[in-house]
């Protein structure tokens, strides 16, 4: 197997630290010199350092060690992007988080915000009718007098901890820059780490192009361009299902498991589910995986079983007892976020038996699958319009609440994803196959390419299905299984190539074919969200 020196992800973390601390004022943050500032900029020329040292003397000394350098220049442009946008779009930001964040440095789990008394005299304040002309925030939930935030509170936990060295100055734009940054230098490392083990003979170009497609598909930058905490908390969520899906193949896919690697995946899990609920449906899938990979190596020594899976079974029975205590010290119930109680523009608690239903489910499946979007004759010619709010099946009647935003259908905007039905073949053939045909080529301790892709297709499915069934469909609720079905449309894009190329006429008309779909993707993800921008005045 020919071992890659992976490099590029500290040099590109070192340039954002060290471009942060030259240049706050473009990212909103306070631009004079102090003691916080200098210490990023050092620390941030100290992970640029961390490549060039020695760690281990035997690394100059295995034969075929490459660096991952080649990648570097696509890293930058797409991360270039991130802070371009994010520097337009700052100022609209909201910032929500820190004021949690601010509340958990005091003790307190309720917002420093007080109700207006005229809100709090209403008999009904939920009732977006009857609190007109009222000063309300919108989307925080009122319980007991009190504002709090439905959102998880994981984020605003680290907005505590950094909030001293940065006073008054962290946003929920800030933390969607890092959370976004964080996804896709995640997604890189399991590019690279999935192409090392896997598909090394993959050409070179073709990963940088899929480095491009992880990095702009629509919605990324999407999100980007309207940063406020409705997509900080998805892109939080994702981040930390990433990084702790990382975690968790890096931890198994070596001759002995990580237990120091099993439980930042188990803690990083906890996080995601501690920032976007929904999270837990992938979580569990992916938790369920690794069960089943212990299971499968340690048949019948149960005690071998058991520990080895304690490392990431603790951190998430921590993360759970945590949830529930949060939600039980705030709303009386253990499973009560405080979406029930939200001051929402609709009203959300005349239709609690309806925000999830299987009824949504063909109409949100046209809206993020087809969903057409607009060509226009002037930049940025793309153009997301409303989901369809008209019934697509006519003998149907959806509940009066639904509603549809702006969005642009997959098949349209990341035409690219449809690489995954390679893999979701494979995965579907080896369940009803009993024996495969190259089994007797893989590592029984080592983790199989069929456990990546059913790791992948099982959670994004689960992520996918829980959009369908709710009541509102937007561009940026994508984001909940668009990184990792991106992923999977990568690998389905290699191995279409990989079985192919010994046919060099059809192998050449699907790399045509990959190449154009991916560059319609990379395309469409940045005139979409430029075209937000100026929807909303910020271009």
């Amino acid at each position: 197997m020919q071992q890659i020196k992976k490099v590029s992800v500290f040099l590109v973390i070192g340039l954002l630290i060290v471009a942060t601390a030259l240049f706050p004022g473009e990212l909103g943050l306070n631009a004079s010199w102090g003691k916080s500032r200098i210490a990023m900029l050092v620390f941030g020329i100290l992970v640029l350092l961390i490549p060039w040292i020695p760690w281990r003397k035997s690394e100059t000394r295995v034969k075929g060690l490459q660096s991952d350098l080649f990648a570097l220049p696509a890293l930058l442009i797409v991360l270039a992007a991130y802070l371009w946008f994010i520097s337009l779009s700052h100022d609209a930001t909201s910032n929500y988080y820190a004021l949690l964040g601010d509340s958990f440095r005091k003790g307190e789990l309720s917002l420093s915000l007080r109700p207006d008394p005229a809100l709090l005299a209403l008999e009904n304040p939920y009732d977006p009718a009857a609190r007109q002309g009222i000063k309300a925030p919108l989307d925080l939930s009122l319980y007991k007098g009190k504002f709090y935030l439905y959102w998880g509170a994981a984020p605003a936990l680290l907005v505590a901890f950094v909030e001293p060295f940065f006073p008054g100055q962290i946003s929920d734009g800030h933390l969607l820059l890092a959370f976004v940054c964080g996804i896709f230098l995640s997604q890189y490392l399991l590019i690279m780490h999935v192409r090392e083990r896997f598909f090394p003979e993959i050409p070179k170009p073709i990963v940088i192009l899929s480095i491009f497609v992880a990095g702009v598909i629509s919605p990324t930058l999407w999100l980007l361009s309207q940063p406020k905490i409705y997509e900080t908390a998805i892109a939080g969520g994702q981040f930390f299902f990433i990084a702790g899906l990382l975690s968790a193949l890096t931890a198994l896919d070596r001759p002995a498991p990580s237990g120091w690697r099993l439980g930042l995946a188990g803690l990083l899990w906890s996080l995601a589910v501690g920032t976007r609920s929904v999270s837990v449906f992938p979580i569990a899938f992916m938790t369920l995986m690794v069960v089943t990979w212990f299971y499968k190596r340690y048949q019948g020594a149960w005690l071998r079983l058991v520990t080895g899976l304690i490392p990431l079974g603790a951190p998430l029975l921590l993360g759970a007892a945590a949830f529930g205590w949060y939600n039980w010290a705030r709303f009386g119930s253990i499973s009560e976020t405080g979406f029930t109680y939200a001051l929402a523009g609709p009203y959300l608690q005349k239709h609690l038996n309806e925000l999830f239903s299987p009824v949504y489910i063909f109409q949100n499946s046209y809206n993020y699958l087809l969903n057409p979007l607009t060509v226009q004759q002037s930049f940025p010619y793309l153009v997301a319009i409303r989901g369809r709010l008209k019934e697509i099946l006519p003998w149907q009647v959806l509940p009066e609440i639904y509603s549809a935003q702006a969005l642009s259908g997959l098949l349209w905007a990341a035409p690219f994803t449809v690489f995954a039905i390679i893999p979701a073949i494979v995965v579907a053939k080896r369940l009803f196959r009993k024996r495969q045909a190259d089994q007797s080529n893989e590592d029984p301790e080592a983790v199989s390419l069929g456990w990546i892709m059913t790791g992948l297709l099982g959670s994004s499915s689960l992520a996918f299905t829980c959009l369908l069934a709710f009541f509102w469909a937007a561009m940026r609720y994508a984001e909940d299984f668009m990184p990792v079905l991106t992923l999977l449309s990568i690998l389905g894009f290699w191995q279409g190539y990989r079985s192919l190329v010994r046919d060099p006429k059809k192998g050449k008309m699907f790399a045509i074919l990959g190449v154009s779909l991916a560059g319609i993707s990379v395309i469409a993800g940045v005139l979409l969200a430029l075209s937000n921008l100026f929807t909303n005045g910020l271009l």
